[in-house]
C-alpha cells in the first residue's frame, strides 16, 4: 500500500519564502511547496514519504540559518 505525501506546515519570514522555495527546488523531488499566507510566512510543504528523512535534515539546517520551523 502506497502512503500519501506528508504535509508539514512551516513558519518562516516573509522575506525568506523565495529563498526557501529555491533551496527545495535545488533538491529536485524532495518536496512541493505552497504558500498558505505570505504575510505570515506560512508554507505547506508536501513531502514524499521516501524523502522524509532528507526533508527533516534540510529543515534542521534551514532552522539553524533562519526562522524555519514546523508548526
Amino acid at each position: 500500500m502506497k502512503m500519501d505525501s506528508l504535509h508539514y506546515k512551516v513558519k518562516t519570514r516573509k522575506a525568506d519564502i523565495a529563498y526557501v522555495n529555491f533551496i527545495f527546488e535545488a533538491y529536485d523531488g524532495i518536496a512541493a511547496i505552497t504558500t498558505l499566507d505570505p504575510d505570515e510566512g506560512l508554507l505547506d510543504i508536501l513531502v514524499a514519504p521516501d524523502y522524509e528523512a532528507d526533508f527533516k535534515a534540510l529543515a534542521a539546517a534551514l532552522g539553524r540559518e533562519m526562522e524555519f520551523r514546523v508548526v
